[in-house]
């Protein structure tokens, strides 16, 4: 029964967000938790920016009970009166400098998963654009973003200031672009927030229209709200909380007051209660400044949280009643003090402060709260300071620098094939109380995915090598000899004292590679590619062994069951997983042939890794795929296993009967066997639906069905001399939306035949038609006559049946002789009852067809078509979507016969999603000229230069006409092929 590895959750299906809790539950992922596509956490959602292309749910869906008071404003309704009380004037006024933002974060990175989304802004510098939204919004990776005014009138932005901790950021625009919205700044006045006041919240409702929230502060010192252990989560902080219910993309919303200033910035809300918080402006107001006078930002800091206690908790810590009326003495009424909550391993303060350490000054100014304290670190940076805390009970003078928080935030990430890594960040750290060292696994992509990497790993060694970041990574690599594994240490998320090894493998077949470094106020950042030049490989000197057994039937037969791993850098015809392992069976010792199901290699594009003997592991090429069954054919150098020797075991043919006893010799997962008599074989006919998507499924068949087999990957079904009856496989179908699967044995012959086409060089022939079994009844009824129903009465009782004809493949031959609703008597005379022989009858360039139709026995000339048993041979991604011919999967199971290139993928965070151009629909033009084929299509599309706009007329699965247009962007989602040539499969990078 194939598997797929770790990352291809609850076997190969996804597991989609339905609520707070599932989000919790899905485990520790960094870049999965956080960030404006993040999902909801326990209650607590971010804000909250909401998707709007692909991935989790809205980060507010939860919210139920009690409707919140939510008015609309539309720009023609912005200055109608809403209310008796003054709001509506300044509603009206504000309204103008609020915008709806639209973001695609384009790389993991850090707090941002890869993907589209919605969330809101205000301006508050309206002559230089500068605009404040929430950091989660925003992110610390690449992004696009997009900037709309209440006017509908949108402008491009890109990201100025991100804090390296607090939830703020601001973007900027080109207020020259704008040629008729007028917005104004808007005022940042935390001074006058107060307890009690009346607010509003202004945003935008799923990026659509302006939404208008009213609250009442209840709470200015209220803990810094939680988004789980391994989210982004602010510190370091008070929060203001409000009795609102902030909606889907709030995130980033201006709180005003009657007079229309801002009072704090929207960032979070509680789904249950209805509550909303809001950080607090000083320290934002202090970033604009300098922001305005064309200063760096300074963000200094201790590497330590602090959380802010009362009096009363503080005084069982330890503290003296000397300092407490020291501090209530201060001016400004104060209710408590800081104290350490956690010192970040390998950080400034590590060995110096200690968590329940009561902070009293620094540099011997008092410090009683947050933004006291960080005013007097932003103006230290790099300065080693006294620090006076109370300990246990005792006061202590101690030093500790001041870490430059902008210099310790990660600026860089490297992309290998398509997995992203970076350097720990100061979030890292925290939620795995970590030392800021190590090389973060963001995207584990292809390679990392293949060797079992968990998202949010951190990789700590390779090779036995300390890794400390990005650039030991990369020597590790170079060093590493050429096909190579390396093995690669780390720990995940969750288990950060458990250390696991991986064996990883990099090369440069399918991807290319390149750093890239952060850079603000500009829209790209820099990148450049990475040459992986590797050291010469090392000759395997080391000779294949054939094990021996006790038992003669698992001697016999041993030899020649292999475990596959197959692996897909790319998704193609639709195929739900990307990394699969399952047990196959050598055919042929001599060219070197290996039958598997298709549920462990389901396409030809991919790299399988053959372990032989369970001990040698060997490359392999998908050299068949049968366009109906669930066999596959896999070829390999035999001169790898040098003199090995083994006896080729035979597949018995459809003449053979299969014995009453047969023995199972399952193959399971740890490489050993397992025999299991099986004495109760049974015939059973197997039909699946259609699945959603078209993808390859296991067509109508007669095959065996076993009860309770033991656990295994599969195996054959042998007698006592080892002749192979039946192979042990597994199934994938589509029920419900989820792939299932479902275990059964096929029966040798199918695997035989598509042996023999494959040595004779020949193309499977269909008859283009879906056939199932209908009782005879059935066809008596719909006027068969005697003569044929005679012939039908011959044949033994268990095959007296008729093949019903379900549907017919558009654009083929039988579409213009066959109908769906058709009784199949025959073919070139011989009576039919079988969906296999109706096949092997099938397998010629012109067959007569005997059809039953409304009472009348009619006879056609059907010439079967020949379906190309290597499936795909070739993609091409641009805009970040994938393009390829029409699969033969599309008019079997979806019965459409569209022109153009079918749209197999699409990339999260990419121009084609942003322009809402999605997958399994079909391209037949670009600008109006026809596209019958990739060529086609790459001609049309290759004079495109970067934000030239292109016109795609698609049609959808129902027929459906439209118009897309596409804006392609190459720094992030460069345009390359795959191509299958010679059997090999290479890359092909285009320039625009």
């Amino acid at each position: 029964m194939p598997l797929t590895t770790l990352a291809s959750a609850a076997r190969h299906r996804p597991s989609p967000l339905t609520g707070p809790q599932s989000c919790l539950q899905s485990g520790p992922q960094f870049g999965l938790q956080f960030g404006p596509v993040a999902g909801l956490f326990a209650v607590l959602v971010l804000g909250s920016a909401s998707m709007v292309m692909s991935g989790p749910v809205h980060a507010d869906d939860d919210v139920q009970g009690a409707e919140p008071a939510v008015v609309v404003v539309t720009p023609e309704a912005a200055a109608v009166p809403l209310q008796a009380d003054g709001w509506s004037a300044t509603v009206a006024r504000v309204a103008d400098s609020v915008v709806s933002l639209k973001l695609s974060q384009l790389r993991d990175f850090d707090d941002s998963r890869q993907g589209g989304s919605t969330a809101t802004g205000f301006v508050v510098d309206a002559e230089r654009g500068i605009v404040l939204t929430n950091r989660h919004v925003v992110g610390s990776g690449p992004i696009r973003l997009s900037a709309t005014f209440q006017n509908q009138e949108r402008v491009d932005a890109v990201p100025l200031y991100r804090d390296p901790i607090h939830d703020y950021a601001f973007i900027r625009f080109d207020p020259d672009a704008l040629r008729f919205a007028k917005p104004e700044s808007l005022s940042l006045r935390p001074d006058k927030v107060r307890t009690g006041m009346d607010i509003r919240v202004i945003g935008s409702d799923g990026g659509e229209q302006l939404s208008i929230l009213p609250g009442t502060i209840a709470r200015l010192d209220r803990e810094v709200p939680s988004y789980g252990r391994y989210g982004y989560n602010d510190f370091n902080t008070f929060y203001l909380q409000a009795a609102s219910g902030t909606s889907g993309g709030s995130s980033g919303s201006p709180v005003i007051d009657l007079d229309g200033d801002v009072v704090a910035l929207n960032a979070a809300a509680n789904s249950r209660t209805a509550s909303s918080f809001f950080l607090p402006l000083p320290r934002i107001v202090s970033a604009l400044e300098k922001l305005r006078a064309g200063e760096s930002i300074p963000r200094g800091g201790l590497q330590t949280i602090f959380s802010h206690q009362p009096f009363r908790e503080l005084s069982r810590l330890g503290l003296d009643t000397a300092t407490e009326q020291r501090v209530r003495e201060q001016p400004g009424t104060s209710s408590g003090m800081l104290i350490v909550q956690q010192v970040i391993p390998g950080g400034v303060a590590d060995q110096i402060l200690q968590a329940g350490d009561i902070l009293v000054s620094i540099n011997d100014t008092l410090i009683t709260e947050f933004i006291s304290l960080e005013a007097l670190l932003d103006e230290h940076i790099g300065q080693t300071l006294p620090i006076e805390v109370i300990r246990q009970g005792q006061a202590k003078t101690l030093e500790a620098s001041v870490a430059d928080l902008h210099a310790i935030a990660p600026g860089r990430f490297i992309e290998l094939g398509d997995a992203v890594l970076q350097d720990m960040s100061i979030q890292h750290a925290r939620a795995m109380n970590m030392a800021q060292s190590g090389v973060v696994v963001m995207r584990p992509g292809y390679f990392f995915t293949r060797a079992g990497v968990a998202p949010g790993s951190v990789i700590n060694a390779v090779d036995g090598a300390p890794m400390t970041g990005l650039d030991d990574f990369l020597d590790a690599v170079r060093n590493s000899p050429e096909g190579e594994r390396m093995l690669v240490t780390y720990v995940v998320p969750g288990r950060e004292f458990s250390v696991e090894v991986a064996q990883l493998e990099i090369d440069d077949r399918w991807f290319g590679h390149r750093s890239c470094e952060r850079v603000d106020d500009v829209r790209f950042w820099d990148c450049e590619q990475v040459e992986l030049t590797r050291q010469p490989p090392v000759e395997d000197m080391r000779s294949a062994l054939v094990p021996t057994y006790r038992d003669p039937l698992l001697n016999r037969v041993a030899p020649s069951m292999v475990q596959v791993d197959f692996h897909i850098p790319f998704s193609t015809d639709n195929v739900y997983a990307r990394h699969f392992k399952g047990v196959g069976l050598i055919v042929d010792r001599e060219q070197g042939l290996v039958a598997v199901d298709r549920n462990t290699v389901p396409i030809g594009m991919g790299e399988a890794e053959i372990t032989f003997f369970g001990s040698q592991v060997v490359a392999g090429n998908v050299v068949f795929l049968h366009p109906r069954h669930n066999v596959a054919l896999l070829k390999f150098d035999p001169e790898v296993l040098g003199d090995a020797e083994f006896e080729p075991l035979e597949l018995a043919s459809y003449q053979d009967h299969a014995p009453e006893s047969l023995t199972m010799v399952g193959y399971r997962n740890d490489g050993t066997f397992r025999l299991h008599p099986v004495d109760d074989l049974s015939r059973v006919t197997i039909g699946f639906p259609s699945p959603r998507l078209p993808r390859f499924q296991q067509s109508a068949l007669d095959v065996y069905s076993l009860p309770n087999v033991p656990p295994s990957l599969g195996g054959p079904l042998v007698d006592a001399d080892g002749r192979v009856h039946a192979y042990f496989m597994s199934f994938a179908y589509e029920s419900d939306r989820e792939i299932q699967q479902a275990e059964f044995a096929m029966p040798s012959y199918v695997i035989a035949e598509a042996l023999r086409l494959y040595r004779a060089d020949q193309p499977w022939m269909s008859l283009d038609l879906r056939l199932n079994y209908q009782p005879l009844a059935l066809a008596r009824q719909r006027g068969l006559p005697d003569e044929w129903l005679a012939r039908y009465l011959d044949l033994p009782a268990d095959a007296r049946r008729v093949l019903y004809v379900d549907q017919v493949v558009p654009g083929t031959d039988a579409a213009m002789q066959v109908a769906a609703g058709d009784v199949l008597l025959a073919i070139d005379g011989e009576l039919v009852s079988n969906l296999f022989l109706t096949e092997q009858l099938s397998q010629a360039e012109q067959v007569t067809l005997s059809l039953l139709r409304r009472g009348s026995v009619i006879e056609v000339d059907v010439a079967p078509g020949a379906v190309d048993a290597l499936g795909t041979h070739r993609i091409v991604s641009w805009a970040g979507a994938i393009f390829q011919e029409s699969h033969v999967d599309i008019g079997y199971a979806k019965g459409v016969d569209f022109p153009g290139v079918y749209i197999a993928d699409t990339h999260d965070g990419s121009p084609a999603l942003w322009d809402e151009l999605y997958r399994n629909r079909f391209v037949a033009g670009v600008d109006g000229q026809p596209v019958e084929s990739l060529d086609d299509f790459i001609t049309l599309i290759s004079d495109k230069q970067q934000d030239e706009v292109t016109r795609l007329t698609t049609i959808s699965m129902s027929g459906r006409n439209s118009i897309v247009t596409v804006v392609p962007e190459y720094n992030f989602w460069p345009t390359f092929e795959i191509v299958r040539e010679d059997g090999d499969w290479r890359r092909i990078d285009h320039d625009h």
